[in-house]
């Protein structure tokens, strides 16, 4: 019988290279934790789904606190602890930080526990790895690789980064795994992520392993563990030691997972418990208007993309790929409120959603989204296009690839391109049939009556009312007193002449002027630019106010990659009874621009340069 030893132990750094703080796996889900840690361990879950089994994968999160000493042999990391910090001794932060790991497991202070585990999965394959040229272990790909994955390409996640995540979630960079598999095969190991170190006169790798000393092996006889840590069904746990998210954590992983799983959640692919609360295809509905923003008028992305799915408008493209007979379909659902962000949903068929398409130009309504890629092979391709953090396709055409590769590359373009074309056309048409711009004609106001928000448009006049025929015209001249004139608003530049003060006058019994009076701030409720076809640098733009009072804003430009630039104004006019007088404008903003609640106010722009995007005011 062999001897097993447990505790922790770290392979030899034979090729005498550092690593520090800062884990480059980790790196990318740095930016926001809270949003990659669920989402990467429910993207593990579904991808791991047995297909012998009927019914959706489950998923269970439950967080649990534990004593050190629970564990066999578990203190003994602070050996290793206190060995990183002084062989780092020369860099503060880093030995201090490690310095303070140590003295936590020195204490008699419990440990919090995030346990994650997940059913109807098929578990790690090949726990006990018999020669060590075999690569087709799924417990070895999962718990001593990098940059690697067993998943096959389509899969939510193919590029072996997303396993780094979970560590984010920990105090101590430190994740338990536990799994058993199909072939009855059980195994339980932790892995610690620090740093680089001497201890006893040798170097070491900084990956330290708790479990079978001898070969770093997993422990394979459960009944060791405390209860918390046993797996009796087919499927893997993790467990997160050292849990260091807030209080909140529940709501956060509530919110991500169902933005995140929705299709997957929806079509009863996935069921989710978080502490007890269930997400699944009959809970979803209620859930998601809690998760609804409290703010009147504003909502989650979930309540958008959610509505988007349940009561919009459908609309179908089946795709077609070079060498495959089978066309492959994308289903996009659109609904139109005027208080959503105008932003789609891109999700896999699997039931994970890849990134969010926004900033659409010059769109009709506004609206929400929710789109499937359903072809199994159009899934696989696109994969191919992802980043490790799966936030959108992005097709590579550099220089280092071989013209095989690039033609192939060239090819996977045309298809985004074609699925992007085919979006942008689906939402211009939730626009209605006879839809123009208008273009003001000075005057016109004074002859037709404005035309308000309940007005019934062009397209929907019954032409058969008008049954007369026009057989004559005749003029009639109308004598009407001259209109006022509109007082011009003063330039900045343009300084009052000094005049004598009537010291006789009392000077609070003069009237105050509306510009004396001290304005409150005005609120803009939309906006809208249309071009002038004769001369591409100008154009009118049309705000509706919100609120009554006072306005300062910018004019720029927004391309579809989101980011914004600052458009230079030559000249800006507002419309007044087919009269145009001058705005207040200073260092390229317009100030003191006076709204009125449910009255336009339409402004005349000349730009110095063409805008070749979509315009947009920013407000100041």
């Amino acid at each position: 019988m062999i001897n097993i030893k447990l505790g922790w132990a770290s392979a030899e750094n034979t090729e005498n290279y550092k690593s520090g703080l800062n884990h480059a796996g980790m790196e990318n889900f740095k930016d926001d934790p809270a949003f990659h840690v669920p989402r990467e361990l429910t993207q593990d879950a579904l991808d791991a789904k047995d297909a012998e089994v009927d019914g959706p994968v489950r998923l269970v999160f439950e967080e649990f606190k534990i004593k050190k000493s629970e564990l066999p042999n578990f203190v003994e990391i602070s050996q290793h602890l206190s060995a990183i910090a002084n062989s780092w001794s020369s860099d503060k932060k880093t030995a201090d930080h490690y310095t303070k790991m140590s003295k936590v497991f020195d204490s008699d202070e419990e440990i919090r526990v995030l346990a994650v585990r997940d059913f109807s999965t098929v578990g790690l394959s090949k726990v006990i790895v018999i020669n060590d040229e075999d690569d087709d272990s799924g417990w070895e790909a999962l718990v001593k690789s990098s940059g690697y994955s067993k998943k096959a390409i389509g899969s939510n996640g193919t590029r072996g980064l997303g396993k780094h995540a979970p560590f984010l979630a920990s105090k101590y960079n430190m994740v338990f795994y536990g799994t058993l598999n199909k072939s009855n095969e059980k195994g339980f190991q932790g892995v610690a992520k620090l740093a680089t170190y001497r201890m006893e006169g040798k170097k070491y790798r900084e990956n330290i392993y708790y479990g079978n000393m001898n070969n770093y092996g997993p422990i394979t006889n459960l009944e060791i563990l405390p209860n918390q840590f046993k797996r009796n069904e087919v499927g893997t746990d993790k467990f997160i030691i050292g849990f260091n998210f807030d209080d909140n954590w529940t709501n956060q992983f509530e919110e991500v997972i169902i933005e995140n799983f929705m299709w997957a959640i929806y079509e009863g692919k996935l069921e989710i418990n978080i502490e007890g609360k269930e997400i699944n295809s009959q809970t979803i509905a209620e859930i998601v208007k809690e998760i609804q923003a409290p703010e009147e008028g504003i909502y989650s992305p979930s309540y958008e993309f959610y509505t988007a799915l349940t009561e919009g408008e459908k609309f179908e493209r089946k795709i077609k790929l070079k060498n495959i007979e089978e066309v492959q379909e994308v289903t996009l659902f659109l609904v139109k409120n005027n208080n959503f962000d105008n932003v789609v949903s891109v999700n896999r068929g699997s039931g994970m959603k890849i990134f969010d398409k926004s900033n659409f130009r010059r769109v009709p309504a506004r609206f929400a989204g929710f789109l499937v890629i359903k072809g199994e092979k159009l899934n696989q391709v696109l994969s191919q296009t992802e980043t490790a953090t799966h936030k959108g396709w992005h097709v590579d055409l550099g220089d280092h690839l071989d013209d095989e590769e690039l033609q192939k590359n060239k090819e996977i373009k045309k298809i985004v391109k074609e699925i992007n074309d085919w979006i942008s056309q689906s939402v211009h048409s939730l626009a209605p049939k006879l839809k123009k711009d208008a273009i003001d004609l000075k005057g016109i106001e004074a002859i037709l009556p404005q035309v308000g928000d309940e007005t019934n448009p062009i397209s929907e006049i019954d032409e058969t009312a008008f049954k007369e025929n026009l057989k004559s015209i005749k003029v009639i001249t109308i004598n009407s007193k001259p209109k006022e004139p509109i007082p011009m608003v003063k330039k900045i530049n343009d300084k009052p002449k000094d005049k004598p003060k009537d010291k006789s006058k009392d000077e609070s019994d003069k009237p105050k002027t509306p510009q004396s009076q001290k304005r409150k701030k005005g609120e803009i409720s939309t906006c809208r630019f249309i071009a002038n076809p004769y001369d591409p640098e100008k154009y009118r733009l049309i705000i509706t106010p919100k609120k009554n009072g006072v306005v300062n804003f910018k004019v720029q430009a927004k391309g579809e990659n989101g980011k914004t630039k600052e458009m230079k104004i030559k000249d800006i006019k507002r419309v007044l009874d087919g009269q145009e007088v001058n705005v207040e404008i200073n260092d390229n903003t317009i100030t003191n621009l006076i709204l009125e609640k449910d009255l336009r106010c339409v402004l005349s722009i000349t730009l110095n340069e063409i805008a070749t995007y979509a315009l947009e005011v920013k407000a100041i």
